[in-house]
């Protein structure tokens, strides 16, 4: 494969990863904002996931949820990567699947639809994030039926899985900063588990009344749990593996030897204290993560 193309279906999958988690997130805190979330700071919101040239001002929300989801200005908005997905997905139509392009161009004209905008700005925002993550889920299921096993499809997952890792560390960094506002640590537990979509998951494999421990164990650990950074890293590296064969020794020891890097790492935080634990890892595996991406580009997709 063209190290061109490898690279373009990587950030394919990685803006597209961006988009679902950020959407996922704004509709759990959009929801949790009209409930049990009380004085809810959009302006951190806004600052986290972005970084807006002035203050919100006016309906806050209205603001920072058009900010983040479909303006023009914010370059990583949910309307820009969906742009950049599918400008992506045009330059290596050849190694992709036309159920494939037609479900990215789908998305496209309904993040450009007027409609959806309506929905943000002076309606219901939370028809909007549905029928954009219906549109998210139509393509992780269009790539698992559609795509053949080959080096795109690995390349794909990579980028998946990788910008999955560092949406989870950037959400529970951003539940971190909201608990120092508030005296509502518990709920912003559970929400975080919402926004990861896995408070279900956390019922059923814990058995117990919410408790800290167990929530970072596990958003972070937990290999059983598809949004985990444990499960991310461990899905690199199974992914990674396939690409012996048509990999050069020497760059894929090296890139094979980062990811082992990062799982070790992940592993020796497991056993320190929860909270003491995630203040270091965020930032320690972060780092990591962005190492990893850049020689990634270099050895394979031909960044100089």
């Amino acid at each position: 494969m063209l190290s061109r193309v490898a690279d373009s279906v990587f950030w394919m999958a990685r803006y597209l990863e961006r988009s679902d988690n950020l959407l996922r997130l704004l509709r759990t805190d959009y929801i949790a904002s009209q409930d049990e979330l009380l004085d809810y700071d959009w302006q951190l919101l806004a600052t986290q996931f972005g970084n807006p040239a002035q203050p919100l001002k006016g309906s806050a929300y209205r603001d920072a949820l058009h900010y983040l989801v479909v303006s023009r200005e914010h370059e990583h908005s949910v309307f820009n990567n969906i742009v950049r997905v599918r400008e992506n997905a045009r330059s290596v139509q050849d190694y992709i699947t036309k159920e494939l392009w037609q479900s990215l161009n789908d998305f496209y004209h309904r993040i450009r639809d007027p409609q959806t905008e309506t929905f943000i700005a002076k309606q219901d925002p939370v028809t909007a994030f549905d029928i954009l993550l219906r549109e998210s889920i139509v393509f992780y299921g269009t790539v698992d039926v559609t795509m053949n096993r080959g080096e795109g499809y690995t390349f794909l997952n990579l980028g998946k899985y990788m910008e999955r890792c560092l949406q989870c560390l950037d959400i529970l960094e951003f539940k971190r900063k909201q608990m120092e506002k508030t005296d509502q640590a518990s709920v912003q537990w559970k929400y975080l588990l919402y926004a990861l979509s896995g408070y279900e998951f956390h019922t059923k494999y814990y058995k117990n009344a919410l408790q800290v421990e167990e929530v970072i164990h596990q958003v972070l650990y937990n290999l059983q749990f598809p949004h985990s950074a444990g499960y991310c890293l461990a899905q690199m590296d199974r992914y990674f593996q396939r690409l012996l064969p048509v990999s050069k020794a020497e760059y894929f020891n090296e890139i094979a030897g980062l990811i082992s890097e990062m799982n070790q790492s992940i592993q020796a935080y497991q056993h320190q204290n929860p909270i003491v634990a995630i203040e270091k890892l965020i930032p320690d595996l972060r780092s990591k993560l962005f190492y990893f991406n850049q020689r990634l580009a270099t050895l394979y997709f031909g960044y100089s």
